[in-house]
This record gives C-alpha cells, structure tokens and sequence, in this order.
C-alpha cells in the first residue's frame, strides 16, 4: 500500500512538471508573436490585454496583407 502512495505521488509530480513546463513555453511563444506584432516587448499585463490581443491581430493581419501578391 505505500509503494502505491509513493507512485501515486510521483505521477502527481511529473504532472506538476510538466505543466509547469508546458505554461513556460506557451509563455515564450506568446511573448515572441507580440514582440514581433507589436514591435517592442510587451509588459506582463499585456499578455492578458484584450486590447493588446486586438492590435496583434490587427498587426498581423496589415501584415498577412502587404505580404501577399495582388496581381492586377
């Protein structure tokens, strides 16, 4: 019974881990698609503004645009 509590709690761990992990990298990916939308780095209140959130798309899509051939 207690070599099930033991593996029990080392699951929980690599749970714990690996989210702590996965959020970091999400983080950096958010942070890196708003620096290059908004130009600059973007503060920590930001990456939670819907405002912020709203002039990246914007950014984007002024880019997606002019990036893309017209042909007349």
């Amino acid at each position: 019974m207690f070599d099930i509590d033991i593996f029990d709690g080392l699951i929980e761990f690599a749970a714990v881990i690996a989210l702590t992990v996965s959020g970091w990298i999400v983080t950096k990916q958010v942070r890196r698609r708003m620096q290059k939308s908004l130009g600059r780095k973007p503060a920590d209140l930001e990456l939670a503004s819907l405002n912020t959130w709203m002039r990246v798309e914007e950014a984007e899509q002024r880019d997606k645009e002019s990036s893309s051939i017209h042909p007349r």
